[in-house]
């Protein structure tokens, strides 16, 4: 494990440019579960957001939905990835990748989270998750495939298959809502494309892209930015055709270890992550997409790893391991301002510990973040 640092200051560092173990990019019936007590945060580890639960990650691995049962398990249980969803009705849920499966929450009440359970898979610290209409795609380094799980009724969900058809593991995945296609990233043999939208349950591959390893990736239209970890650089590529994915062109991040990415909501900008200590998250102007400019970086403090990033409207949700999670206004991405923050792990600074993955329901203030050793968070932004 990379050693710890005495803990930062709170105060963010922000930078407008003028002129783990290994970390995440490395390897290859419910019950009504009731929120663990979390003291109220200190002042110095929040700003302008609240608590409203915690669920511990014992909790969240304890119960499996029906028809399923937890494996049995040694060892410490830990949080890794996390999404949201909602549902036509407006209830919301919290979807946390666990290192025993898939965690679902309903965050509907955010002060009274309910446990629908656990959808088992193997131990594997890593589990990533998105979703696609009614349904949640997993994925996990573990050598089985891809989990499909039907949320449809939410009340009683349902795993449907373990996809491997074509691939037995992946690192991430990104779902390209708009033309229904699913982009698995860090399989053995590529990034693979899946056609979710003409059958969610049984989807079929239409793409392999083997330029360069894809940790993760951002996709709009029929452009996909792909980050390139292993690397060090996003690559800019036309997915028009799946079947023959072509790189347009590349640039370097500053840290060289590009995590993963996401853009404004204009298309104009783009934000990135390198998974490296006193790395920050960075802003690019795509205005000329062939020349990307730097315009802006943020980091929650020196020695500190920020982790993944997503933007809803024009707010910045970052989840920055020991810092907890940030949100940031990014109205002007070239001079992003914060906005508040919540942390999660009570330790030292500068690890690949604490918030790993952070999602803010579209439109609102309600948060859930996952956190490694702390399972998952429910908090909401205060800062209207």
């Amino acid at each position: 494990m990379i050693g710890s640092m005495p803990r930062a200051s709170s105060l963010a560092t922000f930078i407008p440019l003028i002129a783990l173990w290994t970390a995440c990019g490395g390897g290859g019936g419910s019950s009504s579960g009731t929120p663990s007590p979390s003291p109220s945060p200190s002042p110095a580890a929040s700003l302008n957001m609240r608590l409203f639960a915690h669920v511990d990650a014992v909790t969240l691995t304890s119960t499996a939905i029906p028809g399923e049962q937890v494996p049995a398990a040694g060892g410490t249980r830990t949080g890794s990835g996390n999404w949201g969803y909602t549902a036509p009705n407006g209830r919301r849920f919290a979807l946390t990748g666990t290192s025993l499966g898939l965690s679902i929450v309903e965050v509907t009440d955010p002060e009274r989270p309910r446990n629908l359970g656990l959808v088992p898979g193997p131990a594997n610290q890593w589990r990533e998750v998105k979703t696609y209409g009614g349904y949640a795609y997993v994925t996990t380094e573990a050598r089985v495939g891809m989990d499909i799980v039907d949320l449809r009724d939410p009340d009683r969900p349902r795993k449907v298959q373990t996809w491997n058809r074509t691939f037995d593991s992946a690192h991430t995945l990104w779902i390209d809502e708009e033309r229904g296609l699913l982009y698995a990233h860090g399989t053995q043999t590529g990034m693979h494309v899946l056609d979710v939208g003409a059958n969610p349950e049984d989807p079929r591959e239409v793409g392999v892209f083997g330029g360069f390893y894809v940790h993760d990736s951002y996709g709009r239209g029929t452009t996909l930015y792909a980050a390139a970890i292993r690397d060090g650089f996003i690559g800019i590529l036309d997915v028009s055709n799946p079947a023959n994915i072509r790189e347009v062109t590349r640039f370097f991040t500053g840290g060289r270890f590009t995590h993963n990415c996401w853009l404004t909501r204009d298309s104009r900008y783009l934000f990135t992550t390198d998974e490296r200590i006193s790395r920050p998250i960075e802003g690019w102007d795509l205005i000329d997409p062939l020349a990307p400019r730097k315009v802006s970086e943020y980091i929650a403090g020196p020695g500190t790893i920020p982790h993944n990033v997503m933007i809803d409207g024009d707010r910045l949700l970052l989840s920055h391991y020991t810092e907890g999670v940030h949100l940031l206004d990014v109205t002007d991405p070239e001079h992003p301002r914060l906005l508040g923050f919540y942390d999660t792990y009570p330790g030292l600074s500068g690890g690949f510990d604490g918030a790993w993955g952070a999602y803010i329901f579209p439109g609102t203030d309600l948060i859930v973040v996952s956190d490694i050793e702390g399972g998952l968070f429910v908090v909401g932004y205060t800062g209207r």
